[in-house]
This record gives structure tokens, C-alpha cells and sequence, in this order.
């Protein structure tokens, strides 16, 4: 029996993005389990900076909170690569930068979990 191509996607990109109205981040994700992606996570970064050299932290508060934001989303690689290529207008028009990766992966367990309480 040979094995699946299971690929992941990471995308970083700022709390503030947006898109349509709506955050970049949360539009992505909810873009994502409409699709059918297996799984994702949207992690909020502590620090960061980009191609821009732009310090970003959450340490200070301002009007508008602005921090890295990382998501994360791992399935078949059609799916993932199918799912990448829906959302990449989003992020090109994005007029701050970001960044997309895939990777390859080996999945050594994935298991459901139980959803009885």
C-alpha cells in the first residue's frame, strides 16, 4: 500500500491584514474548512519581522494591536496545493508583505479525537 502525500502550508502575514472587510487570518481559515482542508491553526506571533526589517511585537499597545500572525494547515498535497492556489489572489493584492511556504511531511499519527464529553 503506498502511503499518501500529505504536504503543509504556512502562511505568515500581519494581525491587520485585511480582506474584503474582513481579517486576512480569519478569512483565510474560514476559506479553509469550507474547502475541506484536513486541519488548521492560526498562531499569534509574540515577536517578528519580515522582509521589511520591521520590528513588530505585542509588547506595547496601540490603537490598532498588530502582531505576526501564522497559519498553519496540513493535508493531501492536492488538497493543500489546490487550497494555496484559491487563496494566493488574496494575499498578492495584500499591500504590506507575506510570506506562503509548503513542505513536505511525514505523518506519524493522526488521531480524531473523541468528542464525547
Amino acid at each position: 500500500m503506498q502511503a499518501k502525500k500529505i504536504k503543509s502550508l504556512e502562511i505568515y502575514v500581519s494581525s491587520s491584514d485585511i480582506v474584503d472587510h474582513h481579517l486576512l487570518y480569519e478569512t483565510i481559515i474560514r476559506k479553509a474548512k469550507e474547502y475541506g482542508v484536513a486541519g488548521g491553526t492560526v498562531i499569534k506571533g509574540a515577536l517578528g519581522y519580515g522582509l521589511s526589517t520591521e520590528l513588530r511585537d505585542t509588547r506595547y499597545c496601540e490603537l490598532v494591536e498588530k502582531f505576526p500572525v501564522i497559519l498553519n494547515f496540513i493535508d493531501e498535497a492536492e488538497k493543500i496545493d489546490g487550497f494555496a492556489e484559491s487563496i494566493l489572489p488574496w494575499l498578492q493584492e495584500q499591500p504590506k508583505g507575506c510570506l506562503v511556504t509548503t513542505k513536505d511531511l511525514n505523518v506519524l499519527l493522526a488521531k480524531k479525537g473523541d468528542t464525547k464529553k
